[in-house]
């Protein structure tokens, strides 16, 4: 019997059994879709990071002092006159609480030299205005989290040229800390380590002015080039040991990395769970079809059919189950991918709106060194994920290879399923299957 016979043999009989055929194809489409939604964000989530991690530099590592230590200009000219040292960018880094429209929000103040924005940020995208002065001006960039506190919000809580007032809190008592905004920065999302949203940046002279310090919390240093980053990073933890934490872009890259791995297997084995589920529930189907359809197989061999030809009946249907299942999975996979993130960022947002009135920014929390000292790498900034409108930003990756492997392993989990019951029918009597009723 030809291919073409089978196949369209195989389509009449599921079409005859509708309501059974649906609920087979749903039981593919759930565990397809399973498995195409997870392993989307899993590869939506990387992408994302990496990139975030190129626009950085895999040559850039990052230095904070452990307790008890700081940074001084000394620090930076030693971190300079190193082998393979491209760039050394010291910063300060500190808080405050300033009013927007009626809300008490927490923001970071980073001092950083204008020239050196784009290798601590990693670029500089402006939503309106221009970068401050390298000056000793009380000019700033404000972050766009903080100049939009909701992501609803249309219209900036932050004119430029019009004067904000921070207050902090310190041993010395309160002060109030004038700044002269002169652009908004555009939203980063989450960033490795500087928090671009929930940030407000001046020039390092005057944020050691204003902050009354003259030691950094924050140094990065860049090698020369990337394949000059491991060796680097080693040299400085062995110059500094317990006095500083120590974390080089390409060591978290590699950590992801296996980390990411990690959770796509965890969580494609888990999607796998519902295929096998489908799996049993066809085995089930048509073994129960199979017994329905036993005067029917005595017809088709009493007809001429083959053994074969009966055995590739049955799994044509199968076939076209697992293809119909696998196409249907992928699209609705593909859809709860891009859903899922929409609507954790539409929770978050909502959930966090009452946050923001007290903070836009999470606890500081530092990194984990090989100094120790730290309390945990955060890759969502300071403390880890981002406040106000930073949110989580993960586009789900569907990839053409994504999507035939998914309409594949379908087609294969119905097929294997259905290979006792086609057995089992090719096997039967034709004289017992005639006078069965």
């Amino acid at each position: 019997m030809r291919l073409k016979d089978t196949l369209w043999l195989g389509v009449k009989g599921i079409s005859e059994r509708k309501v059974r055929t649906l609920l087979t194809v749903i039981t593919v489409a759930i565990g397809v879709a399973a498995i195409v939604a997870l392993i989307s964000l899993v590869a939506g989530s990387s992408a994302s990071i990496t990139k975030s991690l190129e626009s950085i530099g895999p040559s850039s590592i990052y230095m904070i002092p452990s307790k008890g230590h700081i940074f001084t200009a000394a620090d930076v000219a030693v971190l300079e006159s190193l082998p393979n040292v491209s760039t050394v960018i010291p910063m300060v880094e500190s808080s405050a609480t300033l009013s927007l429209d009626g809300q008490s929000v927490t923001a970071t103040i980073i001092g950083v030299n204008n020239y050196s924005m784009i290798n601590a940020i990693g670029s500089l995208n402006m939503y309106e205005g221009v970068p401050f002065n390298n000056s000793a001006l009380p000019q700033a960039l404000v972050g766009h989290g903080i100049a939009f506190p909701t992501t609803t919000q249309s219209t900036s809580s932050v004119t430029l040229g019009e004067p904000i007032y921070l207050t902090q809190t310190g041993r010395s008592g309160t002060r109030t800390i004038t700044l002269l905004p002169t652009g908004i920065l555009n939203s980063y999302g989450s960033s490795i380590y500087v928090q671009p949203d929930t940030s407000i940046f001046l020039s390092l002279p005057e944020a050691e002015s204003l902050l009354d310090t003259y030691s950094y919390n924050i140094i990065i240093v860049k090698a020369k080039n990337a394949s000059d980053s491991s060796s680097l990073d080693s040299l400085l933890t062995t110059i500094y040991g317990n006095s500083a934490n120590i974390l080089s872009v390409e060591a978290i890259a590699a950590t992801i990395s296996s980390v990411i791995g990690s959770i796509t297997l965890l969580l494609g084995s888990v999607a796998g769970i519902s295929l096998v589920v489908a799996g049993i529930s066809i085995l089930s189907i048509m073994m129960v079809s199979v017994t329905e359809r036993t005067r029917e197989i005595g017809i088709l061999k009493a007809l001429g059919f083959k053994r074969r030809e009966v055995l590739a009946l049955f799994l044509s249907e199968a076939l076209i189950i697992g293809l119909i299942g696998g196409i249907a999975g992928v699209a609705i996979g593909a859809a709860g991918g891009y859903a899922l993130p929409a609507l954790l960022s539409s929770h978050s947002s909502t959930a966090g709106s009452s946050a923001t009135s007290s903070s836009l920014k999470p606890e500081r929390s530092g990194f984990a060194g090989r100094g120790g000292g730290g309390a945990g790498f955060a890759a969502g900034g300071p403390g880890g994920a981002a406040g106000g409108s930073s949110g989580l930003s993960i586009t789900p990756i569907v990839s053409p290879a994504l999507a035939i492997e998914a309409v594949v392993l379908a087609i294969v989990v119905a097929v294997l399923s259905s290979l006792y019951p086609a057995w089992k029918a090719a096997g039967i009597d034709p004289i017992k299957a005639l006078r069965s009723e």
